[in-house]
């Protein structure tokens, strides 16, 4: 390597990752200050300071290292200075894509750590072998850093990442932070009452305005699992992760009405259907998508057509649904269908309820210790074994799959509501709502309605 002299200019290049600043804390400032202070007792001129926080050696899209070298091409920079080579690059095939940029431009790279020569033969030797060497030890670093986070992730410890609302951190744990609990609770419960994303942030907004919310932080907290105690992570969901604020099936419905929701690219005038993502084509079990005709005020209408038909011809269903006549149909089938769910649901309660799996159970138990012990004293083949194995294990799953039903509460949280509905003969009022109105009736109580061409319904209920 040449002397460096005053005239020259040189840019400090740090680097640290995400994975490195969970195990070795503020390294990016212990780099800053070797390096200034080298710069400093040579008599050197800093051009600038070049910072990636957070970023792999094994990625070049570094954003300052981009920039540096962007620089470097322009002629600002004579040497580059760095405190050890793998905070440049940890990879042979990266580090020769930037030693190319640097030798077009005469351009020097020194490490106030560790002494390399690239001017001889052997000196590139020596750095080709210590770049593979790092290459080793970062990906073997990266699998411990993973395993450490998977450990400590499962023991329901917070590594890193930003708290949301309504949650705190005591003793690298979450716990509910009760000063802003209402606030979550809040957001569901005006999700309930508009089925509207929008509607939900600007009720937030005006009750809570020194949060200081857009609509996207109040989209993420009615999504987020945190709040009903689920952490997503890499390596699958953690139940219970932190204590829940909110109930899982008051959370799901919420998701579901979101996804039913979501805003699609599609005609401007898809939100005011009222049966939008809750026909299905019986043909084929597709969504029925939105068709509207408008000559006028006076003459639009709405219909729904299976658009697996219309744009793939891959479904026989040629019909355009009238959406009057959907919702005349659906207003002569919906009592009738609802007391008949209900009354099967009541039936499948008590029936359950009834049963007794524990007998058949232990009866399997025991055939598939014996059938093990017979095995063992090669008192039948192998295949044999394998084949009553499978069917005794399959009967068994099933087996408990009943018994879980009975063990569980499986009464419906909306059954109330639906009956309610009967009761209180809300179809009477139903001609007084608007459109909307009409919407959220029914999202709040069916899940789809498979439609055939003759306008015959099976209506299934949340």
């Amino acid at each position: 390597m040449k002397n460096i002299n005053n005239t020259e200019e040189v840019a400090l290049y740090v680097r640290v990752s995400t994975e490195e600043q969970a195990i070795n804390g503020d390294s990016l400032r212990t780099q800053r200050e070797e390096l200034t202070k080298y710069a400093l007792a040579n008599n050197l001129h800093i051009y600038s300071i070049y910072e990636d926080d957070g970023f792999s050696a094994t990625n070049l899209k570094r954003p300052a290292l981009q920039r540096l070298l962007k620089d470097v091409e322009q002629g600002k920079i004579n040497r580059i200075l760095i405190t050890k080579l793998d905070r440049l690059s940890r990879g042979v095939r990266n580090y020769y894509k930037i030693l190319d940029i640097l030798d077009e431009n005469g351009v020097f790279w020194q490490t106030v750590f560790e002494k390399y020569d690239s001017s001889t033969a052997n000196g590139r030797l020596h750095i080709n072998i210590m770049l593979s060497v790092a290459e080793n030890e970062s990906a073997q670093t990266s699998e411990r850093i993973r395993s450490v986070f998977k450990t400590k992730t499962e023991n329901k410890e917070l590594i890193s990442g930003k708290i949301p609302i309504g949650l705190k951190r005591k003793d690298k744990k979450l716990i509910i932070d009760e000063d802003k609990k209402q606030i979550i609770l809040d957001a569901f419960q005006f999700y309930k009452e508009t089925t509207s994303a929008y509607q939900t942030f600007q009720k937030l907004d005006l009750k809570y305005p020194e949060l200081q919310l857009n609509y996207m932080r109040a989209y993420r907290i009615l999504t987020n699992k945190l709040y009903i105690g689920i952490k997503e992570t890499r390596y699958g969901d953690i139940d219970n992760f932190c204590q829940a604020i909110i109930d899982k099936q008051v959370f799901e419905n919420t998701q579901r009405l979101l996804k039913k929701n979501a805003r699609k690219k599609s005609e401007s005038n898809s939100g005011g259907y009222i049966f939008q993502s809750l026909l299905k084509c019986a043909e084929c079990g597709y969504t029925l998508g939105g068709k509207f005709y408008s000559k006028n005020c006076e003459s639009s209408k709405y219909y729904y057509i299976c658009k697996r038909h219309h744009l793939a011809q891959k479904c026989s269903c040629k019909t355009n649904f009238n959406e009057i006549k959907v919702e005349e149909k659906l207003l002569r089938e919906f009592i009738p269908q609802l007391k008949k769910y209900i009354a099967n649901y009541e039936y499948k309660e008590n029936h359950y309820k009834q049963m007794d799996m524990s007998k058949e159970i232990s009866s399997l138990e025991n055939k598939l210790s014996k059938l093990k012990e017979l095995y063992i004293r090669d008192l039948i083949r192998i295949e044999d074994y394998e084949k009553d194995y499978k069917e005794y294990v399959s009967q068994l799953e099933e087996t408990y799959n009943q018994q879980e039903k009975i063990g569980i509460n499986i009464s419906d949280n909306n059954l109330d509501t639906l009956k309610s509905i009967i009761n209180n003969n809300f179809l009477s009022e139903y001609n007084n709502f608007n459109r909307m109105q009409k919407r959220r009736i029914w999202l709040s109580v069916i899940d789809y309605i498979i439609l055939d061409k003759d306008y015959n319904m099976e209506i299934f209920f949340i």
